[in-house]
């Protein structure tokens, strides 16, 4: 999951105004544009850090992870302002929603001795694909335009969210030493 999270999250944002201005908006509209889109992340991860305690790890991981694939589906076929505005907010307060469940979920997969580990192991194999995922973005526009890329990002996110379902919830359980 980490390596999907993160492949997605950054080949989705780190291009973000750069995509913007293909799609024929100025420089100073896709900053603008970016910034209204990731100041959604700020609720996403409040959200977040709300339901894993109310509902459950998984479920909120999955959920979070269910609506970033939708949302970044749908902000690949955007084409106005509000649509891209929309569904860009959804996507950016979805995924960081996802990254607040997968903080919290990580650490309890591990036994206390192996915990600081296993927890750094999975995140740093998360950071290649933080590497590799804005190298596979400009084949995949080449390819197939905007919505290729996020097709693939919506894609990545389902997966992520299909694997989060078969963890285990230990929610108020006690941890293994």
């Amino acid at each position: 999951m980490w390596f999907c999270v993160n492949f997605a999250y950054y080949g989705a944002f780190i291009w973000l105004p750069t995509l913007l201005v293909a799609q024929g908006f100025s420089l100073v509209r896709s900053f603008e544009y970016t910034l209204l889109i990731t100041l959604a992340q700020l609720p996403g991860y409040a959200v977040s850090a709300w339901l894993v305690e109310k509902r459950g790890r998984r479920v909120t991981l999955a959920v979070f992870l269910a609506g970033s694939a939708v949302s970044a589906g749908l902000f690949g076929t955007a084409d106005s302002v509000t649509t891209i505005l929309v569904f860009g907010a959804l996507m950016s307060f979805s995924n960081l929603g996802a990254w607040g469940a997968l903080y919290a979920v990580t650490p309890e997969l591990y036994p206390t001795r192996v915990r600081a580990t296993g927890a750094g192991s999975a995140a740093g194999f998360g950071r290649l694909a933080s590497i590799v995922a804005p190298l596979c973005v400009p084949p995949l526009l080449a390819l197939g335009g905007v919505a290729l890329p996020f097709g693939v990002f919506a894609a990545v996110f389902a997966l992520a969210a299909a694997a989060a379902l078969t963890l285990p919830d230990l929610r108020g359980a006690a941890l293994e030493d």
